[in-house]
């Protein structure tokens, strides 16, 4: 019995040592396989390094671009695929199918509005919110009759046919120093408030 386990532990190792060689070889065989078979995924190799200046501002025509790409895919056996081009009748012109839902409509507020010229209207107050307190009725009234007795002046000025712009003026809210807009001067307004207040003493007794 003693002269037994000697034996014994030798086998034992003996089988040990097959089985790793075995594993090893298959391992092996394995490799070299995998290394024999290409994997149609692999063949397409990554280019890692930037492009030079010459491939990445090169002028080409769209066909060549297309050309090119067809000529890349077949060398890794693919087949490039473009949409298709429809030709219009006799003008040469290459139409695309577009995106097919309908053109959407927006609306925009301008910035500037145009309008007809406002003779009696008091900027201060009505433009910019300006309230003199329990004085406002009598700075309303001053600068109303004030544009009657120049109201000549302003047509002359600005003919009710033309239009005036807000440009230039504070929007809505926006915080503005009181003014006191003065028009511009006009020989052809000086005229006409010079012909209706030398008309108006001539036929009024």
């Amino acid at each position: 019995m003693v002269e037994a386990a000697p034996a014994h532990a030798a086998c034992s190792l003996r089988a040990l040592i097959a089985a790793i060689g075995l594993v090893i070889v298959l391992w092996g065989a394995g490799d070299a396989a995998a290394q024999q078979v290409p994997d149609p995924q692999n063949d397409y190799q990554i280019q890692l390094e930037p492009p030079g200046p010459q491939r990445l501002f090169r002028l080409e025509s769209e066909q060549a671009l297309i050309e090119r790409v067809r000529q890349e895919a077949r060398n890794r056996n693919e087949r490039a695929e473009f949409p298709k081009r429809v030709e219009l009748g006799g003008q040469g012109e290459v139409y695309h199918p577009g995106r097919p839902w309908k053109p959407t409509t927006t609306f925009l507020v301008p910035y500037v509005v145009c309008y007809n010229p406002l003779y009696f209207e008091e900027k201060n107050t009505e433009r910019y919110g300006w309230d003199w307190s329990i004085f406002q009725p009598i700075v309303s009234t001053a600068a109303f009759y004030a544009d009657v007795v120049i109201f000549p002046y302003n047509f002359g000025v600005q003919p009710c046919w033309e239009c005036e712009c807000n440009a230039g003026y504070g929007l809505a809210g926006d915080p503005m120093p009181y003014y006191f807009y003065l028009p511009p001067f006009s020989w052809k307004g000086a005229l006409l408030q010079a012909a209706v207040v030398g008309g108006g003493v001539a036929v009024l007794p």
